[in-house]
């Protein structure tokens, strides 16, 4: 009978081989970049022509708020088909006339300053849509790097597991292993070619949602495997004069403003007109000049003036709610943030390390048969726990991070 170790020296690089798979920093990093992705999703995301043309309506209703009312022109004929003296057309009186109206009480002003403060409002809108079209971009990147970092992995399992399958055989059909061993490897095999087409088809779903952002239907063959960290941020700050807090700001001076249009509105406007009559019977003709204006009796616009007032009052609170809000988002935030950065550490510099360490002596042990094969296939299973906890964690950073730049954003557009 062959000796255990004669037998097993020429397969033990092949077992060396398939429990060292490459680690998961060692990858290719080919692909779209974050920056790629921001840059397409502000060229050519439908969000961003949406909001410009919310822009464009608000502006177009400023425009029209600046126009004052138009003159009415009216044609009167009177004393027409009467009796007696009246009868027929020799009598008739016909007025053409011009009127003006006057819009009094600062009308046009306040209303075009309301008009203003709308747009305002929209510009703010189209800014806070393309600030969360890129947490859109960051937040649907990320899914995609951790997808593709899942499949790399569950490619590194399947690879090992499909040779620590052959060698268990061979081990078994030499009756160095028992056949429990072998079963063991071949179900360790099986349920790694499930978990690879399933890291295949979340790997092609987290592409396809990321090109939706730019409205396209193929997906990027590839993402570059870049995580989103803190010190990859410019200009993140705190949550004073965000542009949660700006639009806060615009929503109360529009309020104010539009309490101001009531205001205006509550004073009556002046009809002034002037024409020309022309008498039938004896031909002449004389000018007229005229004036009207509302008597402001029961209707002075107090419930219009009222309800502003109290939606002022409300954009007040909401203000303060927001700013509280926004304080313990980012506090939350940072928490999580501190928190992710903690086990990423760990993780990186101890738990996967140990794993690898642990993979190593298991190895050694079973080349000089103080450890068996279901040992070794143990200590293998727990370093890609590792490393899967690894991807996770450093997701979850990548999205908390995410979050808070949106969080703190003060200025709107996709930038990376």
């Amino acid at each position: 009978m062959l000796p255990v170790k004669a037998f097993l020296r020429p397969i033990l690089p092949a077992l060396w081989l398939a429990l060292i798979a490459s680690p998961v920093f060692a990858q290719d990093q080919s692909g779209i970049s974050l920056e790629e992705a921001l840059r397409l999703a502000g060229v050519e995301s439908p969000i961003v022509a949406i909001s410009q043309a919310e822009v464009d309506v608000a502006k177009g209703n400023e425009r029209q708020a600046g126009i004052g009312p138009n003159p009415e022109v009216s044609l009167e004929v009177e004393n027409v088909a009467g009796s007696g003296a009246f009868s027929g057309l020799r009598s008739n009186e016909t007025t053409l006339m011009l009127t003006q109206p006057i819009e009094l009480g600062g009308k046009k002003g306040a209303r075009l300053r309301a008009a203003q403060a709308q747009s305002g409002l929209a510009e703010l809108d189209a800014q806070i849509m393309q600030a969360d079209l890129a947490l859109m971009v960051r937040q649907r990147f990320t899914d995609a790097v951790a997808a593709r970092e899942r499949l790399l992995l569950a490619q590194d399992v399947l690879e090992r597991n499909a040779e620590l399958a052959r060698i268990a055989n061979e081990l078994v059909d030499a009756g160095r292993e028992p056949p429990l061993r072998a079963i063991r490897a071949k179900a360790g095999l099986g349920e790694a070619q499930a978990n690879l087409r399933e890291a295949e088809a979340n790997d092609l779903k987290a592409r396809l949602a990321l090109a939706e952002l730019w409205g396209a239907a193929t997906p990027p063959d590839a993402v570059e495997i870049t995580w989103l960290e803190l010190e990859n941020i410019d200009n993140l700050g705190n949550v004073a004069d965000t542009l949660a807090l700006q639009r806060a700001g615009a929503e109360l001076q529009a309020a104010e403003a539009v309490i101001e249009r009531e205001r205006a509105n509550a004073v009556p406007d002046l009809n002034i007109g002037a024409g020309l009559r022309r008498f039938e019977d004896t031909n002449d003709t004389a000018f007229t000049i005229g004036a009207s204006m509302e008597i402001p009796l029961r209707n002075r616009n107090q419930g219009s003036i009222e309800a502003a007032n109290a939606a002022a009052r409300a954009t007040e609170g909401r203000m303060l709610l927001i700013r509280l809000q926004l304080q313990r988002e980012q506090n939350s935030l940072v928490a999580s943030i501190n928190a992710a950065q903690t086990r990423v550490d760990t993780l990186t510099n101890s738990t996967l390390p140990n794993a690898e360490e642990a993979l190593e002596l298991a190895r050694k042990g079973y080349r000089f048969g103080k450890f068996n094969l279901i040992d070794v296939l143990d200590a293998a299973a727990a370093r890609d726990d590792a490393r899967s906890n690894l991807i996770k964690a450093k997701e979850e950073l990548a999205q908390a991070t995410a979050s808070l730049v949106r969080l703190t954003q003060k200025q709107g557009g996709i930038a990376s």
